[in-house]
């Protein structure tokens, strides 16, 4: 995924996640709203439609006021003290005929009834039910509550008190069926002094049943009301909500739901039998539907809209940041690649552009630098390429008369050549200085090849055991006239083989037991191959029981011309350069060096080897840049055939080096002397190619018949390779013919031996 399509996503849902968890949190809560809001307005509607039956008691209690305020209440009442029972009546008489006309159209009011102090009812009217119109009755009218009528004359039940309902299915006249009643004191002429009666009046509240057949009249056991004149609701109220009877002991207004099913309840009346009577109505919740369905949509219009706006905002962001970073990254990528400034240039906020302009100046410092840099790269590379050339040509300058004198030196110190035992010492101690100066050279020349590059790895299958063996048999002597101990142990876990570089690995190994036997003066040494962990296979170990190495001067050791301390260079000799050269051919054979040490408990050197060392080609060539060596003309009175014809001469052993060039210089043949491949490689690349190549098939460290195939695939066709194979070299001949050589001679041999051999292999000479 790209960073602009990475930074769009970031910035759209980094706006998104709080927009849609604002919807999600708000949106139920807004709907709970809603559907609350209803239900109130519903409710509210209820309670309207039954508004008529509280302003019709409102009425009736100032009617029933009214007739509380009476002019006689007295004589109404029955107050036979100061009137006689003919005045009695004759009151009576009158106020029946005052109510039919102020109460004629009134036609709920069913009963009125006036009590004395005493709670006795004293004179009561009933409205005839045909014509009516209101006169006396003898009949008793059905009782009021005590309790109620106690409460009035105590003077404490306020101006009007409303019955409970009275609901009598049994009664005659059908307004008498559903009922209320409404008391008032009749108050007396003194302030102060307790009523001198009561009036009650009876309404008819039946209407408000007949009026609409949706309304639901409930009893507290869920029985339907039943009114005469009405059709009759079968079933019962809990059974066909269930759930209510739960809702009905609350006693408060109540929403039953199930499924799509509502319905609103409360509580309407008190009857006088102590329960409540219920009126419910089923929620229409159809537009409650529309108006929720309304809300989500435009909710999801305005989100939609708000998500869009959101993306092109974040796709505006997005396209600038991209087109900064692009600058940026171009910017940078320019300045780190050329040498060349770059100028950043971005509109916006005062923090931008000061941003644009410490990179502007960031860039034009980094290019400055950069041209200071490489100029002065070139001056340090063309320092090091006059180095080492200045190396390589004193060192071969060096390396030439050096071998003479190690040559001449080597034969004067033999006894054979009837010195004596002064001039015989003298001469060693001649060749021990030359070979610690050849040492030295070679030292440098080969840092300097590290150095520069030029040493290539040439990878094959080695066996660690195997070559830890050889070189235990090449350098035991040494440890032998010291008078120390070399022992050789082997892991039986150790790999039995690893690719990699085996001479590279030798010359590390050898720099160990160089160290180990110059700095041990008695003990032993341990050569150790064992097995590692990853990521190396193997790990070749060289332990002495010496002098050791102080903690910090382990690292320091490492360093080019550096020992532990600067007494070690007089006392034991050596430049420091061993280590060094050690530790970088580690490195390219991808390996490492661990160093575990203490003073005076000896030092042990570990080279930690993969099984695979890194190379570029299955089959590697030995591709070895290095300075020449002069060549080294001598001209003899010698055979026609040979006589200006170079050959090159790979013979370690310093007598049959004199031998053998001292018969080749009398028959005019042109020497090019080398100890080792690396030596004759660079022979070859100052010469181009030679005529011959006399090669000792005994050669150290290298068998001849690997150094004859290496040497056949960069020397040129027409050279004649002579293998130089001992008498009794068993199989030597033919594995040398099979491996590149163009003919053989047995040493030691004659010159005209060898002068035959040689002529025989002229590309001119026919047999």
């Amino acid at each position: 995924m790209s960073l602009r399509m990475r930074i769009l996503l970031f910035l759209f849902l980094f706006g998104l996640v709080p927009l849609m968890l604002a919807v999600i949190i708000n949106l139920p809560l807004v709907l709970e709203r809603i559907d609350l809001f209803y239900r109130h307005s519903f409710l509210q509607n209820l309670r309207a439609d039954f508004s008529d039956l509280d302003q019709h008691l409102a009425s009736r209690d100032a009617s029933v006021r009214l007739l509380a305020k009476l002019p006689e209440p007295g004589a109404l009442v029955g107050d036979t003290g100061d009137h006689d029972k003919a005045e009695i009546d004759l009151a009576r008489a009158r106020y029946t005929q005052w109510i039919n006309r102020i109460l004629g159209d009134e036609r709920d009011i069913t009963e009125i009834r006036f009590l004395d102090s005493e709670g006795v009812e004293r004179f009561w009217l009933e409205r005839d039910s045909n014509t009516g119109e209101w006169q006396p009755t003898s009949k008793r009218l059905r009782g009021l509550p005590p309790d109620q009528v106690a409460l009035m004359l105590s003077g404490r039940g306020g101006s009007v008190l409303l019955s409970p309902l009275r609901i009598d299915l049994g009664a005659d006249d059908p307004a008498r069926v559903f009922t209320l009643q409404l008391l008032s004191a009749i108050a007396p002429g003194v302030v102060g002094e307790p009523p001198v009666g009561l009036v009650a009046i009876t309404l008819d509240i039946a209407g408000l049943v007949r009026r609409d057949q949706k309304t639901l009249w409930v009893h507290d056991d869920g029985e339907y009301l039943h009114l005469p004149n009405l059709p009759a609701r079968e079933g019962n109220a809990f059974d066909d909500y269930p759930g209510l009877a739960d809702d009905f002991q609350q006693n408060r207004v109540v929403l039953w739901e199930q499924g799509k099913r509502r319905a609103i309840w409360l509580p309407m009346f008190r009857t006088t039998d102590g329960d409540t009577l219920w009126v419910g109505r089923p929620v229409d919740d159809e537009p409650l539907k529309v108006f929720r369905t309304e809300v989500v949509l435009r909710v999801l219009l305005i989100v939609l809209g708000l998500v869009f706006l959101q993306f092109m905002v974040a796709r505006w962001i997005t396209r600038r940041a991209e087109r900064i970073g692009r600058d940026l990254t171009e910017g940078v990528k320019h300045t780190l690649e050329s040498d060349e400034p770059v100028s950043f240039s971005w509109a916006g906020p005062p923090e931008l552009r000061q941003l644009a302009d410490n990179l502007t100046r960031l860039s034009r410092t980094h290019a400055s630098q950069t041209r200071n840099l490489r100029e002065h790269a070139r001056e340090l590379e063309a320092t090091n390429r006059y180095k080492s050339e200045f190396l390589a040509n004193v060192s071969h300058e060096l390396r030439t008369p050096l071998n003479s004198i190690l040559l001449l030196s080597k034969l004067l110190a033999g006894k054979e050549q009837g010195l004596d035992r002064e001039s015989q010492q003298q001469a060693e101690v001649i060749h021990k200085a030359g070979c610690d100066l050849k040492a030295l050279i070679d030292n440098i020349l080969d840092l300097s090849r590290i150095e520069a590059g030029r040493l290539d790895l040439l990878v094959e299958q080695v066996a660690p055991a195997a070559m830890l063996d050889d070189l235990r048999l090449l350098l035991e002597p040494q440890f032998d006239d010291k008078g120390l101990e070399l022992e050789l142990v082997v892991d039986p876990q150790t790999p039995t083989s690893i690719e990699t570089d085996a001479d590279k690995v030798r010359q590390v190994l050898k720099n160990f037991l160089a160290n180990a036997v110059k700095f041990t003066e008695r003990g032993k040494v341990t050569l150790r191959a064992a097995p590692a962990t990853p990521p190396y296979a193997v790990a070749l170990s060289v332990k002495d029981t010496g002098i050791g190495i102080p903690h910090g001067k382990q690292e320091a050791i490492f360093e080019a011309f550096q020992q532990a301390d600067g007494s070690t260079s007089r006392r034991y000799g050596g430049t420091g350069l061993g280590l060094t050269i050690s530790r970088q051919l580690a490195d390219l054979l991808g390996g490492e060096i661990r160093l575990t040490s203490a003073v005076g408990r000896g030092s042990e050197f570990t080279l930690l080897l993969p099984a695979v060392v890194a190379r570029e080609d299955a089959q590697p060539v030995v591709r070895v840049e290095s300075p020449h060596e002069p060549v080294v003309e001598t001209e003899v009175i010698a055979s026609e055939a040979l006589r200006g014809l170079h050959l090159l001469l790979m013979q370690p052993d310093v007598r049959s080096q004199l031998r053998l060039s001292g018969m080749l210089r009398d028959a005019g043949v042109v020497i090019h002397l080398a100890d080792d491949l690396a030596e004759a490689s660079e022979t070859l690349d100052e010469l181009g190619r030679v005529d011959f190549l006399l090669i000792d098939a005994l050669t150290p460290d290298n068998g001849a018949c690997d150094t004859i195939a290496r040497m056949r695939d960069r020397l040129a066709s027409e050279t004649v390779i002579i293998g130089l194979v001992p008498a009794d070299g068993g199989d030597a001949r033919e594995q040398c013919l099979a491996r590149g050589a163009d003919d053989i001679v047995e040493y030691p041999c004659s010159a005209g031996e060898l002068f035959d051999v040689m002529i025989r292999n002229l590309p001119n000479h026919a047999d």
